[in-house]
This record gives C-alpha cells, structure tokens and sequence, in this order.
C-alpha cells in the first residue's frame, strides 16, 4: 500500500522535542454550499534532526505510529523558507536591544545633565547667601566663608560675583520648572496618601463646597494641586 504524502506548511516549531506541526490545505466539495471549500487540518509530524522551522514548506509522510497523535514524518524540505524567518527575527531581536540599549545611553546621560543642572542652581543659591552673610554678618568667620566661596567659583569655573557671563545653558527655566513641576507633584502625593487623610479632609472641605466623601479621586487631586501651587496658602502640617 502506497504511503500518504501531504504538502504542508510548518506552523509551530520547538515546543516538543522532535516533532513539528505542520498545516495541509485542500479543497473539499461541500454538499451543504454544494461547492468546493478550503479545508485545513495540523498534524504533529516527527522531525529527527530538529532541521525545520516556522514558515518552511515540507512533504510529509505517513510512517508507522511513534506516539498516539504522531504518525507522519517530515520527508523532504521543499522551500526553506523558516530559516530566513528565523534570521529576520533574530537580526529583530538584536536591532531592538541596539534601540533599547542607545535610548537608556540617552536617557542616563540627560539625567547625569540634569542632575549638574540641579546642582549648579543649588551652589549658585548657596553663593548668594554666604556672599550676603560675608557683607552683612561682621561677627560671621569669614575665613570660612571665603574659602567656600572660592570652592564653588572654582568648581564652576566662576571667575567674578555676581557675574555677568551665562553660567547655566538656555534651556535653564524649562530645568527649573521639570524641578518645580517634581516638587509639587511629590507634596500632593503625599497630601493624597493615607498618612494625611485628616489634613486633606480638612484642605478639600475649606476649598470645595461639595462633600469630601462625594468628591471622585482626580477632583480631590485636582483641589489640593491647585491649594498647593496657591503661594498665598502655607501647607499647615510638615510635609
């Protein structure tokens, strides 16, 4: 009796140890539509040597049972087809990490930027203080406040005080308010949290007229942002 062969495409691959689903298509005559329709029927197809892939086009055929579902075997690779597949989707795999990779390279450097942006406003803050407490505190120990103010000119490369020169780049106030916008998010989140239900209760009921238990979340974040940025208001319980 002449062996079962079948033209397929391979569906799956390297979920069982040598075995391959593969996908056989035909066309059947349907009595119902009375015409022919598509049909298509995976069969798990023993592959000795593990050498198809996913897209590859394969003649399989019937072979005494090895298990209850396995009673094909892949006989010959007609289109190779899985190994390009499986080149593009590693030649993917490394192009997504080279993209990942420069962008967390980008992103560390921006924060490194950041963060001496930061720094620099915080030493150029300080500057002004120790400079007024060195003209307006005679009893000061000024020996000491010179030495740091020379430490933070040197560090910056500051050569007079108050100077003229750009010390900062332009995009300064867009670095001033990402601080900004930082700090008041981190007060109303911790208004917002359950350490401080007592104090936001009493905030949302001095500045809204509908009741607290009534307010949604977002409408009480929303309040106690706008209470916060209100220079007017000191926040009356240490954050």
């Amino acid at each position: 009796m002449a062996k079962q062969n079948f033209i397929g495409l391979v569906v799956s691959q390297g979920k069982m140890a040598k075995t391959v689903k593969v996908r056989v298509q035909g066309k059947v005559y349907d009595k119902r539509v009375h015409k022919e329709v598509i049909k298509r029927k995976d069969y798990l197809v023993h592959d000795e040597g593990n050498l198809c892939k996913e897209g590859d086009i394969v003649r399989i055929e019937s072979i005494p049972k090895i298990s209850a579902r396995k009673s094909f075997a892949v006989a010959e690779i007609k289109v190779n087809k899985g190994q390009q597949f499986a080149l593009y989707e590693t030649l993917g795999k490394e192009k997504v990490a080279q993209e990942e990779k420069a962008k967390l390279e980008s992103f560390i450097k921006e924060k490194q930027q950041f963060e001496s942006v930061v720094t620099q406003i915080e030493d150029l803050r300080k500057l002004d203080q120790i400079a007024n407490a060195y003209q307006t505190q005679p009893n000061a120990d000024r020996a000491e406040l010179l030495s740091e103010i020379n430490r933070i000119k040197e560090k910056w490369n500051i050569k007079s005080w108050p100077s003229e020169e750009p010390l900062l780049d332009l995009k300064i106030n867009e670095k001033e308010k990402d601080i900004r916008e930082l700090k008041l998010s981190m007060i109303v989140d911790k208004i917002m949290s359950d350490e401080y239900t007592a104090e936001r209760n009493q905030i949302l009921s001095e500045n809204s007229k509908t009741p607290v238990e009534d307010l949604k979340k977002h409408t009480q974040k929303n309040i106690i942002r706008k209470y916060v940025l209100d220079s007017r208001n000191e926040i009356p319980f240490e954050i």
